[in-house]
């Protein structure tokens, strides 16, 4: 079975393929799922945690804390200026740009 896949990955082009569904899982997983959790994460224990305890801290302390909690989820991809998503972005051109291979009989 195995060494089908790796033929399949060979001779058909099947890395295409692959190359594409792995893109598609890594920006499903950081524009879809980790903000979602991150937001639920967050929401749990921050409020009964601001209305209860914040109080006790130094006024420095509890602006750090507060700015912690506030900020935003920023997608791992997008880091370093999209660079991730334009070298995928050239993959997968060159790929669908590119001309099967024919066997010569």
């Amino acid at each position: 079975m195995l060494k089908r896949f790796f033929l399949w990955m060979q001779r058909d082009d099947g890395w295409k393929a692959v190359l594409a569904a792995v893109y598609a899982v890594i920006c499903v997983v950081d524009f879809v799922i980790m903000p979602m959790t991150s937001g639920a994460f967050k929401a749990q224990g921050v409020k009964d945690f601001i209305v209860n305890h914040l109080r006790e801290y130094d006024p420095a302390v509890q602006l750090q804390i507060l700015q912690i909690i506030s900020r935003e989820y920023l997608p791992f991809t997008l880091q370093g200026s999209g660079v991730f998503h334009l070298a995928f972005g050239a993959l997968l051109t060159g790929s669908a740009l590119s001309k099967p291979k024919t066997e010569e009989k």
